[in-house]
């Protein structure tokens, strides 16, 4: 489990905002990655996660993603916020590392033509997590981008694979489309 020094510092921040009394972090994954405060008292419900720099922790069915969980503060234009992704490991020739090779090198040149981006959150067998910033958060086209583009080309490698986008596409703040009015 990793977290920067930029996120540790920003999480004890929170915390003292908001009056203090917490252990640390709760990492869950419900659909993609998740943080929350955990209070001082309900810090033995979970189980402790090995990190130098802050309290961490995850209920047991969700350890083995808190451990390959890699945290970062990120600041893009105006807005800032908490990235949580899953850490790749040296050797590893998963699922996971085929489509990141193909996110890195392929799509994301391709929408940071619309200065937008796609982050891999995670892979759970056949469905695949991802998150989109830059442009493409709140854009009108996100979804025929994610259908049409990623996902049919991810489908390249295995033609089950479905992609979930978790994004809060209502925080998008300079979406490439505007949405059209309902």
């Amino acid at each position: 489990m990793k977290i920067t020094e930029a996120a540790a510092d920003k999480v004890k921040e929170i915390m003292e905002q908001n009056g203090g009394g917490f252990a640390g972090i709760l990492i869950s994954f419900e659909g993609g990655y998740k943080l929350d405060l955990v209070r001082d008292e309900d810090a033995d419900q979970y189980v402790r996660v090995e990190n130098p720099l802050l309290g961490v922790f995850a209920s047991p069915e969700h350890v083995d993603r808190a451990e390959k969980a890699q945290i970062e503060f990120v600041t893009e234009g105006p807005t800032s916020g908490f990235k949580v992704t899953r850490e790749m490991t040296e050797g590893d020739t998963s699922l996971l590392d085929q489509i990141q090779e193909i996110i890195d090198t392929e799509i994301n040149p391709a929408v940071a033509s619309h200065g937008g981006y796609i982050s891999l959150l995670d892979v759970e067998e056949k469905r695949v997590f991802v998150q989109m910033g830059g442009g493409c958060a709140g854009c009108g086209m996100a979804d025929v981008t994610l259908k049409s583009g990623v996902e049919a080309r991810l489908q390249q490698l295995d033609p089950e694979i479905q992609v979930v986008d978790t994004t809060d596409h209502a925080a998008g703040t300079n979406p490439y489309y505007a949405p059209t009015g309902k």
